[in-house]
């Protein structure tokens, strides 16, 4: 399999022709979310005329007609769907109805079902969205990826306070966080303490830095391990309690001078805020702002997501050197996150105006880099005119 890799044309056949079996560490996908809006012009040419080939792509998609119930039915034909997806398949147009959300529905469970395919063991799936149809995808998610290994749905506000009418300002989106089996790749994640627990829980030193000391003995339990009962510089833990480390760690500190003392020569451990981690991180994410249009990462294309946030993703659900595949990669935020991160990536999207800008913004933010374009549109010149519009410089 090829990483490094755009891939121009429809993500359903080419997840198919070139994705093989458990070859993926991470997805991330960011498809239109069938909020109504007029995704026909998510991307035009610099002229101002829509794209043709997308708007082809998604009027297909999103109205409800041969294509959908030929999708349907290779759903409930398919040897790689699980039985609860078909049910549910099944049950859902009785309740919907034949109409734009369920061929949207349809759409995305043949998508979901190659993406489970193409994961590893140790994979993990970002599904972002709004609350247009979250609800639905995330029974769709449950079917296919099992209830147990749903893992998150995240909560990114992306947007500041503003007035929607009748009803409460809608500034969030939603991103569905599965794995493939209970053991994912996992690092944790942190977000920085804020400036007021600093200023409550340590002390500032000469040089400016926070710090604080910690006890380093621990309530007893039972009898206390032997390990941790020992005579320290003639001082022993109360009867109560042990001390918190074994004998070597405490020395390993006192070697590093990192051991303060009590008035009662109680040993204490120094830390320093700037050494710590932070608080690990939740599942609501206010901390990332949107591209706002004086951004330098800003390329114009409405559903462009901040570098940061797909950052945050790929760090938690990744290692170096994995493979991140993006089958709707739109500008390419996937990519690039990636690439920074040293991972191997491969984008899949059906615009060539999204290859151009892809191509484009790799070329640009990364001199010298080599990757591929597979079924590579002769014409970029759009593209390039659109990026050098929006001042992506």
């Amino acid at each position: 399999m090829e990483t490094n890799t755009l891939y121009y044309g429809d993500n359903l056949k080419i997840l198919r022709d070139y994705i093989p079996d458990s070859s993926t560490d991470l997805v991330y996908l960011d498809p239109p979310f069938n909020s109504n809006a007029s995704y026909n012009i998510l991307f035009k040419e610099p002229t101002g005329k829509s794209s043709e080939a997308q708007i082809t792509a998604f009027e297909d998609t999103w109205h409800w007609g041969i294509e959908s119930e030929r999708t349907l039915l290779e759903i409930g034909n398919s040897k790689l769907a699980s039985p609860k997806t078909k049910d549910l398949m099944n049950l859902l147009p009785s309740f919907l109805g034949r109409n734009d959300m369920m061929a949207y529905l349809t759409m995305m469970c043949i998508r979901l079902v190659e993406l489970k395919r193409v994961l590893k063991e140790t994979g993990s799936i970002y599904l972002h969205c709004d609350s247009t149809a979250s609800h639905y995808l995330k029974m769709l998610m449950d079917s296919i990826f099992d209830t147990n290994n749903f893992r998150n749905e995240i909560v990114w506000k992306r947007a500041n306070a503003h007035n929607d009418p009748k009803r409460f300002g809608r500034i969030v989106d939603t991103i569905l966080y599965y794995s493939k089996s209970k053991n994912p790749i996992w690092n944790k994640q942190h977000s920085p303490y804020r400036e007021a627990y600093y200023e409550s829980h340590y002390k500032v030193d000469d040089s400016g830095r926070y710090y604080r000391t910690v006890p380093l003995d621990a309530p007893k339990h039972g009898q206390g391990s032997p390990t941790l009962l020992y005579d320290w510089h003639g001082k022993l833990p109360a009867p109560s309690r042990t001390w918190a480390v074994k004998k070597e760690t405490m020395e390993d500190y006192e070697k590093q001078g990192l051991l303060r003392y009590t008035k009662t020569g109680t040993p204490t451990l120094l830390q320093y805020a700037d050494e710590k981690a932070g608080v690990p991180l939740q599942d609501i994410w206010v901390d990332i702002p949107p591209v706002n249009p004086q951004a330098r990462e800003r390329l114009g294309y409405p559903t462009q997501k901040p570098e940061a946030l797909l950052e945050r993703i790929i760090a938690a659900s990744s290692n170096e050197g994995d493979i991140v595949l993006d089958p709707f990669c739109g500008c390419g935020t996937a990519l690039i996150a990636a690439q920074k991160l040293n991972r191997r990536w491969i984008g899949i999207d059906i615009t060539h105006l999204a290859i151009g800008v892809m191509k484009w913004r790799l070329d640009k933010m990364f001199p010298g880099i080599k990757f591929k374009v597979k079924g590579e549109p002769e014409d970029f010149e759009g593209a390039k005119e659109l990026a050098r519009q929006n001042k992506y410089e």
